[in-house]
């Protein structure tokens, strides 16, 4: 017999989340769903009626708690079953949800995360790498702010505005016969007619500046041919078409990569004598499949995710034992859930979108692709973002929201 796992514990927002995606599971699954909780720890209670309870540590604040049951599920649930976890931010949006039962190969199944070891690494470890990244983008925005004010053109917001207009542009002069009239429409309006400025979509160029600007009045991208002497007289930096990155008068780079280290490979290895290479691509833990043979599997994670509480070189999170326990029970090269049963959506991403007419997409509409099961782990309820669109939209036409 197959069944669904939700975990839950404290704040309103995860409850929240975990009630909304209950609508949709509910909908679409045949199967039954079992929520697990420490209820004394809820602050709202969860539109549910099958919820079991779990006593958990009274020193741990409510995200370990969450870990503390989801790492150690097996203990806290009926034996002879097959199981399927979902972490609450996990949207099922067709009734092939159930099919992902049929991926399952022993001890444990797992989907792959959309990043490897050294992109998670600086999530995982308490090193300083997301801070001093977040440094060096300070420092661009300071010196684009001396021509142009408050500016933050590092921001994923921004920086997925800027890869839209430019997509735009791109697509225009891809297809010059097709948008004839509107590549004429543009030109006539930014260099001929007496206009302060114009929209083109959903952005506004304003010609005293040469600036494009959304919605919200911030600047997401300017005309870099007017600015570049200014740029590298005033702020000392300029752009390097070639290497496609910044630099300033010293010779520093500013290439805005998300950060990468090694700090958390280098940290197993050192405290449990696993060697994880930096570009393997580790398990998420949003979505994974057990059963009986699953327990010694379990047992370590969840055993060396709480000894890992009290660490403070590492923060509260569960993947970076999740990737020990993988290496230590040598199953590294183990089958992995299809993408389609734990599709992580990434706002920053303009690859990962969704149009009503074509679906949705991961190639940014090269192909479609169909998945069963969204992992919005940023950005829920994210108004304007094509595909929180279109989940409500399916939850409108099916009475779920």
């Amino acid at each position: 017999m197959n069944k669904f796992v939700f975990v839950v514990c404290g704040a309103k927002e995860h409850i929240e989340e975990l009630n909304f995606s209950l609508k949709f599971l509910r909908y679409y699954s045949k199967n039954e769903i079992i929520v697990l909780t420490d209820s004394k720890r809820n602050e709202i209670d969860i539109e549910h009626d099958n919820i079991l309870q779990v006593e958990t540590p009274a020193e741990f604040n409510n995200h370990q708690a969450s870990i503390f049951i989801k790492t150690g599920i097996n203990k806290f649930l009926p034996t002879g079953l097959n199981y399927c976890y979902l972490d609450g931010d996990i949207v099922a949006i067709n009734e092939n949800v159930d099919k992902v039962f049929d991926f399952y190969k022993s001890p444990i199944s797992f989907a792959a995360d959309h990043c490897v070891m050294r992109e998670f690494s600086p999530h995982a470890m308490n090193c300083k790498c997301v801070e001093e990244n977040l440094k060096e983008e300070d420092i661009f925005n300071e010196k684009l702010g001396e021509l142009f004010g408050k500016i933050n053109l590092t921001d994923s917001r921004i920086k997925k505005q800027s890869e839209e207009l430019l997509a735009i542009f791109n697509t225009y002069r891809a297809a010059p016969i097709k948008y004839l009239f509107r590549n004429i429409s543009y030109l006539l309006k930014r260099y001929v007619l007496p206009l302060k400025s114009f929209y083109l979509e959903n952005y506004r160029f304003q010609k005293s500046n040469k600036c494009w600007y959304n919605s919200e009045k911030e600047i997401v991208l300017f005309d870099y041919p007017y600015y570049e002497k200014r740029l590298w007289g005033t702020a000392g930096i300029r752009f390097n078409k070639a290497g496609n990155f910044w630099e300033d008068k010293e010779g520093k780079k500013y290439e805005f990569k998300a950060p990468q280290c090694n700090h958390l490979t280098e940290y197993l290895n050192k405290e449990y004598g696993v060697n994880i290479p930096p570009n393997w691509q580790h398990w998420n833990g949003g979505v994974f499949l057990f059963d009986d043979s699953s327990a010694d599997f379990l047992n370590y994670w969840h055993e060396q995710t709480i000894k890992e509480f009290s660490n403070p070189y590492t923060k509260t999170r569960d993947q970076g034992t999740l990737a020990l326990t993988v290496w230590k029970f040598g199953l590294q090269n183990h089958p992995n859930i299809p993408q389609e049963f734990n599709w992580i959506t990434e706002y920053a991403n303009n690859n990962i979108a969704w149009r009503k007419e074509f679906g949705y997409t991961r190639d940014c509409f090269k192909t479609s692709f169909t998945p069963s099961l969204l992992h919005i782990y940023h950005e829920w309820g994210k108004t304007g973002w094509s595909i929180w669109e279109s989940v409500v939209m399916l939850g409108k036409e099916n009475e779920l929201v």
